[in-house]
């Protein structure tokens, strides 16, 4: 029997019933069923990481398709970047990782999401408060109005950073959001999470239930503000979080402002709120432009945050994400999070796409 010419194939494939649910399957699905490697990476069910395979830092398959897949199959270009971006291409092999005394950290280009560099990347570790870029997303996502007023209560103290007020001080819902992402203060964020109106089980269930839909599987909510050893992630996993909070404008407004002056409705008085991350305010990162971020700290995770930076005047397709879990001063982590900024600019060029 002879091969089959292009005729001879398109009778061939006519005459095969497929079930519709073959032709349903998106490219990234195909290239799936297509690549045992993948396959022995990736969950078959839901796609997620599976541990202690080739997976590494990968979080799940359209994770792969993000930092690799577009690059070796056409079909998946929807996950590469858009024309015109810049695209992150290592052209040093200088090292960092020994000069970090951080637990783990993660370096991300923040508009295609490629990782440039990771270092116990999976461990689990309290998340202290980048928990509040949760909880701030959450009370947005409910689109409580900004000017609503509402009261802090002697209820929502729980220790660890706060604004000193009276029970039932009230405060606009835009200042309680930069009390929160500002100042980090703890009872801001209870009584800001209070604003939904949903109860501290239902607000905690979809901080939790946001973690699953983002396929984080090693992130756990068990308060709205971080002082519970019980909210914990990992850095591979806080930079998804991160990328989602910080692309949202309104929590980028709060986190990348420096110093915010609030009203205390109820008693005709403001408060001066000073923004945790230095590098937003202190003269030795004025060559940074912060575009959003937060800060973290408990004894028991040392000091930890998330930080988008690109040079002060600089291209904005060079911003990068980064994730510092773990440093032991809060010096060293601001002194950190620069080294690796500056390791990634010195070791990668930005090639833009066309």
């Amino acid at each position: 029997m002879g091969r089959l010419g292009p005729i001879g194939l398109i009778g061939l494939m006519a005459a095969v019933v497929f079930p519709t649910a073959v032709w349903a399957l998106d490219p990234l699905e195909v290239v799936y069923l297509q690549r045992p490697d993948l396959q022995a990476a990736f969950d078959p069910q839901t796609k997620r990481a599976i541990p202690g395979t080739a997976a590494g830092f990968l979080l799940d398959l359209e994770d792969w398709a993000t930092q690799y897949g577009w690059m070796e199959h056409e079909e998946l270009a929807m996950y590469g970047p858009e024309e015109g971006d810049g695209v992150p291409v290592r052209v040093h092999a200088s090292e960092i990782e020994t000069s970090i005394e951080s637990t783990a950290y993660v370096v991300m280009d923040r508009s295609t999401g490629k990782i440039l560099t990771v270092k116990n990347e999976n461990r689990v570790w309290p998340m202290a408060s980048l928990t509040k870029l949760m909880t701030a997303q959450i009370v947005l996502d409910h689109e409580v109005p900004m000017g609503r007023v509402a009261s802090v209560r002697n209820a929502d103290n729980v220790g660890g950073a706060r604004l000193y007020v009276n029970d039932g001080d009230t405060f606009s819902v835009e200042d309680l959001f930069y009390a929160t992402l500002v100042a980090s203060a703890n009872n801001a964020a209870n009584a800001l999470s209070r604003t939904s109106e949903m109860s501290r089980t239902e607000f905690l269930e979809e901080m939790n239930t946001r973690a699953s839909e983002l396929g984080l599987t090693k992130t756990t909510f068990v308060d709205p503000t971080g002082i519970d050893v019980g909210n914990v992630s990992t850095a591979r996993e806080m930079a998804r979080i991160a990328q989602m909070a910080l692309g949202d404008e309104q929590i980028r407004r709060f986190t990348s402002t420096a110093t915010k002056y609030i009203n205390v409705l109820s008693q005709g008085t403001q408060k001066k709120m000073t923004n945790t991350n230095w590098m937003l305010w202190k003269p030795a990162y004025d060559d940074l432009y912060v575009t959003g971020g937060k800060t973290g700290y408990l004894e028991e995770s040392g000091w930890n945050l998330v930080v988008s930076v690109r040079p002060m005047n600089g291209d904005p397709d060079t911003e990068l994400l980064i994730v510092l879990l773990g440093a032991p001063s809060r010096l060293v982590l601001f002194e950190e999070a620069r080294e690796l900024a500056d390791w990634a600019w010195e070791s990668h060029e930005w090639q833009k796409q066309n």
